[in-house]
């Protein structure tokens, strides 16, 4: 495994991982730097860890490149070296950059399967992000490496169908292309036994804090519904936003009276923490990425355990879900958000009539359903 990642808050990495070994194949991963992620032995199956560098987290494009191409020239020695110890059959790489495939690039001309797991679609984070003349240059740069990595790979895997999509509208197609959508895993997240008897209603939002994910949106509309119901709304997470908010929140007067904001939670422990809660929220700004490319994990992962949701009308999401699933807004509008705030915490019928319809969704999409699929392409290579 190889990601410009921290192993031990991606979910999808890990649910993949854990498939190969309880199937008694061993994994490497070769990743980001953190604190909690440790080389082990599970079941006399081997998990080894290998930290390349630390993480940047900011808004400068430039500072993301430098530490791309930082990542991909250790990480290119380290997989070289490895694979002449351990001959590996397969290299998973998984983007953000897509060519970090070129890291395989050895191990591949010696035999070796490369898979490019497409966590996110870089040119609709580019179209996102620019305008102008430096978005042209940008799309045309970042088009020119996701086709040519997508090339490169032998096996294309999409979070979702409109990945797929959309990639096929920008002319990037992969004749071995697999679609397996961020799911919960249900060794990790499972219906809770009990809903929680609060005093007040209690929201949480778990995930990266940035920009586009709108929870300066969302804190805004939480004070205005609090003016006519009592909530509270909690934080999990980092991110390059997290000290502007509680800045904010604190000049308003209503951090920790309103608003708390909570370090990380190792997937593992998210079951114990989010059922504690009531309702959860997805802010999503209405952007190419979040309405074509983005389909919310922690959506899926709140109703998997419980907890309506509360989340923007975006095409990605309405895909799958429908008005008796979950309480769609319209995106960036604060007093939609605020009224649908007020109008689940009020109903309690509501959100257990939700939460029961959105099992159609896990009948369709399960993860045990994928986890045979990667296992048979894995054996079949």
């Amino acid at each position: 495994m190889l990601a410009y990642a921290q192993y031990y808050n991606d979910a999808r990495i890990k649910m993949y991982v854990n498939t190969l070994l309880e199937n008694g194949i061993p994994v490497d991963i070769v990743c980001l730097y953190d604190e909690y992620s440790r080389s082990t032995v599970i079941g006399n199956v081997p998990l080894t860890v290998t930290f390349v560098q630390n993480k940047y987290q900011g808004e400068s494009a430039f500072r993301y490149l430098i530490s791309y191409c930082a990542f991909f020239l250790k990480a290119w020695f380290l997989v070289t070296i490895n694979y002449m110890r351990n001959s590996y059959s397969v290299i998973h790489v998984h983007n953000q950059p897509d060519f970090l495939v070129f890291c395989a690039l050895i191990p591949k001309l010696f035999g070796a399967t490369i898979i490019l797991d497409m966590h996110d679609i870089m040119i609709a984070a580019v179209l996102t992000k620019f305008s102008g003349t430096k978005k042209s240059l940008l799309y045309r740069l970042t088009k020119f490496q996701t086709w040519v990595s997508v090339k490169v790979c032998d096996i294309l895997i999409c979070a979702d169908h409109s990945q797929r999509e959309f990639l096929s509208e920008n002319h990037i197609v992969h004749y071995h292309t697999v679609v397996m959508m961020n799911l919960p895993d249900k060794a990790l997240f499972r219906r809770r036994n009990a809903v929680p008897k609060n005093p007040v209603i209690r929201f949480i939002y778990h995930g990266t804090i940035s920009h586009r994910l709108g929870l300066d949106l969302a804190i805004l509309a939480f004070e205005k519904a609090s003016h006519s119901i009592p909530l509270t709304f909690t934080i999990i997470g980092n991110g390059e936003n997290k000290k502007e908010l509680m800045r904010s929140c604190e000049e308003n007067g209503i951090l920790h009276s309103l608003v708390e904001f909570h370090d990380f939670v190792p997937v593992e422990e998210l079951q114990r923490v989010v059922e504690r809660y009531d309702i959860g929220i997805v802010a999503n700004r209405r952007t190419l990425i979040g309405e074509r490319c983005m389909l919310p994990v922690k959506m899926m992962e709140y109703l998997a355990i419980g907890l309506p949701v509360v989340v923007p009308r975006l095409q990605v999401i309405e895909r799958y879900f429908s008005d008796t699933m979950v309480s769609f807004y319209e995106p960036e509008n604060i007093d939609d958000m605020a009224k649908r705030i007020i109008e689940l915490a009020e109903d309690s019928s509501l959100r257990q009539r939700q939460v029961h319809n959105a099992g159609e969704f896990f009948k369709k999409y399960a993860w045990a359903d994928q986890q045979h699929e990667y296992v048979r392409i894995i054996n079949g290579i």
